[in-house]
């Protein structure tokens, strides 16, 4: 997918066969909804699968209201009939002149740390995206929420990227998923899609 940023320019990025690339106007999330209920054996799946819907029409507002430039995600049964959800949003955040601000600072205008059930620790690490360098990453959980009184904690993984020949303009590659349980493998897929990152 290519998508401008907030400043001149634009990037690409791919995501593995399985995934959409997002309507950012209004994702008609529809026939997904339909096939993930067909294959649903009981009521409490079905349900699941509105509450998975429900979560990831959530996500795409909240990337549209802050922003993003660039939307995918992914919503499918696992090898053992559960749900498995994960999204990634990419957005352009610019930094005023004579403005300083940390990697965490930027990361905070498009996340919400988690602060409940034990969750909320961030890490910051750096990696390397081929022809494009090295640059920040804050992995962690994040608190999204999904209506006025519900919410959810997600595994995140952000990571701050500078827009070439552009000072104080960065690409945010924000990657997020419900399935604690699978952070691991998670943080693996979301790397593997970060790194394919590109500048056109």
């Amino acid at each position: 997918m290519t998508a401008p940023v907030h400043t001149p320019g634009s990037f690409t990025f791919e995501v593995p066969d399985g995934w959409l690339d997002y309507d950012l106007a209004g994702q008609d999330f529809s026939r997904q909804q339909s096939e993930l209920r067909a294959a649903a054996t009981t009521p409490e799946q079905r349900s699941a699968v509105d509450d998975a819907l429900r979560q990831a029409r959530r996500l795409l507002r909240t990337a549209r209201q802050r922003g993003a430039a660039s939307a995918a995600g992914l919503i499918a049964r696992d090898d053992d009939g559960g749900l498995l959800m994960a999204f990634v949003g990419v957005f352009g955040v610019t930094v005023p002149d004579g403005t300083h601000l940390s990697v965490a600072d930027i990361a905070q205008q498009v996340s919400r740390p988690a602060r409940v059930d034990g969750h909320g620790d961030r890490t910051v690490t750096s990696t390397t995206i081929p022809g494009v360098g090295v640059v920040a990453r804050i992995t962690g959980t994040e608190i999204v929420e999904l209506t006025g009184t519900t919410s959810a904690v997600m595994v995140a993984m952000h990571t701050i990227v500078p827009v070439p020949a552009q000072p104080g303009s960065y690409l945010v590659v924000s990657c997020m998923s419900p399935n604690l349980p699978l952070a691991d493998a998670l943080h693996d897929v979301f790397d593997a899609i970060t790194g394919t990152l590109r500048f056109t």
